[in-house]
């Protein structure tokens, strides 16, 4: 009988790689009779990120990175999705009194975010396009690094009791395919607004970053 059930679980594995291969031929050749409807590319930039609502809140600088692709709609529009990395959270500094003397507290968070927008995009021919949408975020990790004056920093990594891994909001931004000579290039810049709050029993604390950066379509 485990025989009999093992052959039928191999079985099942065989036909659903083959579906499986099916459906990525398909996809593959549907892709190349319409590669002229799609485009994609790479892109990169630096943005600026805080928590709204948490007490003290200062900027964060990070890196973002990714793929990027769209599809060409009927007249001036287009349909984006990307799939990049960004470097979310916040810094700040505040004062703290103790026995003796005023100190200054040093407080950064980081959020590391894997980024699925779904974005549509209105082109103004040779002046810029609008673009507006969804952002779907999955915080891979996250920490907190604090000092006291001039002590050493402390980290402390989070858990998934400290924050909320799943977070979703919404990305508004202009961006121009016309300012960089090069026909391939375009830069834009956004910003984020997040609906859900990041570190929990904390009280408000949603993300909200400004985006800049340079991409580049490979077809």
């Amino acid at each position: 009988m485990k025989r009999i059930l093992s052959n039928i679980n191999t079985s099942l594995k065989s036909v659903m790689a083959l579906l499986t291969l099916l459906v990525l031929v398909l996809f593959t050749e549907n892709l190349q009779a319409q590669r002229e409807n799609y485009q994609f590319g790479v892109r990169g930039g630096i943005g600026m990120s805080t928590l709204r609502g948490l007490e003290n809140n200062g900027l964060r600088l990070g890196l973002t990175a990714g793929v990027y692709g769209k599809y060409l709609l009927q007249g001036p529009s287009d349909l984006a999705a990307e799939f990049y990395y960004s470097l979310g959270g916040q810094q700040s500094e505040r004062w703290m009194e103790n026995e003796e003397e005023k100190v200054k507290v040093y407080s950064k968070y980081s959020l590391h975010y894997l980024n699925i927008p779904i974005i549509y995009q209105y082109y103004f021919p040779d002046i810029l396009g609008l673009e507006a949408g969804l952002n779907f975020r999955y915080c891979i990790s996250g920490s907190l690094k604090s000092k006291i004056g001039n002590g050493d920093w402390k980290s402390q990594d989070f858990s998934s009791a400290h924050y909320n891994s799943f977070d979703m909001g919404l990305l508004l931004g202009i961006y121009t395919e016309n300012l960089i000579p090069h026909d391939n290039f375009f830069v834009s810049l956004r910003v984020y607004f997040g609906f859900i709050d990041v570190l929990k029993d904390s009280g408000s604390n949603k993300n909200i970053s400004v985006q800049a950066s340079v991409g580049y379509m490979l077809f």
